[in-house]
């Protein structure tokens, strides 16, 4: 149905084009209206974003704009204009809205690529690079002592356009992967693998996997369709019972982290260059510090790389709480656990991640309550004990 109505409309366009192409107008006849609305809302299209369904097969796109609309949970309304050949304009309240939901870029949904990028003004719909969607991925199977800061540089670089990089855990390393944000074409073939060669000639095979992977081709290997809709491999070439070079193993794990983990593995290091980082900051006062996907950047940058931000609010807590000691860190840990166990500060870190910097003020205030409550507690509790002391 959608797909008959942007055609309708596209065949529409260009009957309009052909007949004033044929026409001709006297001065007489001809009436110019002067638009004045740009000067009373200059901000109008400036938070705007455009988006486009990387997929052959259409959702519907009604229930997508209801279901982003409850996701986002933005701070002013959001609306969506479909236009022709699948073209979407995304009008965010404010440019805060729009950069806190590119920046939790891709946004999937039936399994299929909603990409989006800032709407400019005057420019062609075919001129904007739809194609080019950022990715988390993880990298397998590096040996821990090459991994470093330099090598996320070249894998990324390698792969695509590097976006961020999962800096670090709060052992100031990567164990398990490397985790790094690249922009990747998608209408080329996914890499499963990327060869490392140490400085003794030793190659090393890393295995790369996907988070939020959506549908794609075992055969052709790339994203928006699945092998039976597939029109780049003839009937002839199709597998018949080998196995396929790639498979549903290239998805990330998606079960749940544990929470120390995931507020642990949050220093994320951003990477723009100078001119789009200066048009950023200038567009939009405050990013989203505490997002899943990237935080704000603040630093100077040397050497030709851009640069890094420091760990989060959080890291710096335990930090400080083991220069403090062990035996008062171990105090303060168990006063902030909970009757089942779980730390209330976490959980409270875990919300303002969620909700968003709008809500800060109000998770501040919750924040600051809690931890005077923890102290009431703490001083009932320990009141007794020290009198029994004594």
């Amino acid at each position: 149905m959608e797909e008959r109505q942007d055609t309708d409309m596209r065949i529409m366009t260009d009957e309009i084009n052909e007949l004033l192409e044929k026409l001709k107008f006297s001065e007489e006849k001809t009436t110019w209206v002067v638009s004045t609305c740009e000067g009373s809302n200059p901000r109008r299209f400036e938070s705007w974003a455009i988006g486009k369904i990387m997929a052959i097969e259409q959702p519907d796109k009604e229930a997508m704009y209801r279901v982003f609309k409850v996701l986002w949970f933005t701070k002013e309304e959001v609306d969506f204009v479909a236009l022709k050949e699948g073209f979407v304009i995304v009008k965010f309240g404010c440019m805060e809205d729009r950069s806190r939901i590119l920046n939790l870029s891709p946004w999937l949904f039936d399994r299929c690529l909603f990409s989006m990028v800032p709407f400019e003004r005057g420019k062609e719909m075919d001129s904007y690079e739809f194609w080019m969607s950022p990715f988390w991925l993880r990298v397998y199977n590096i040996p821990i002592e090459l991994m470093d800061r330099r090598l996320a540089l070249d894998i990324g670089n390698v792969i695509g356009e590097l976006v961020a990089i999962d800096w670090k855990d709060r052992n100031g390393g990567w164990t398990e992967f490397m985790r790094l944000k690249i922009k990747i074409n998608v209408l080329r073939p996914l890499r499963r693998i990327v060869k490392l060669v140490d400085k003794n000639g030793v190659e090393t095979i890393g295995m790369l996997k996907y988070e939020r992977l959506l549908d794609f081709c075992y055969e052709c290997e790339i994203i928006g369709h699945m092998v039976k809709k597939c029109s780049l491999i003839k009937e002839d070439d199709r597998l018949n019972g080998q196995r396929p070079q790639f498979g549903c193993w290239m998805r990330a794990p998606t079960e749940t982290q544990n929470l120390d983990r995931a507020l642990g593995r949050n220093g994320v290091e951003l990477f723009m260059a100078k001119t789009k980082m200066s048009v950023e900051k200038n567009e939009s006062h405050t990013n989203s510090g505490g997002d899943s996907e990237q935080t704000a950047h603040k630093g100077k940058e040397k050497g030709g790389e851009e640069g890094s931000i420091s760990n989060s609010p959080l890291e710096r807590k335990y930090h400080r709480a083991t220069r403090v000691g062990m035996g008062s860190f171990e105090s303060k840990r168990k006063r902030q656990r909970g009757p089942n166990g779980e730390n209330t500060l976490e959980k409270m870190e875990y919300v303002r991640v969620k909700l968003g910097p709008w809500q800060y003020h109000r998770y501040r205030n919750m924040k600051t309550r809690i931890k005077e409550l923890e102290k009431e507690i703490s001083r009932l509790m320990d009141g007794p004990t020290s009198d029994q002391s004594t």
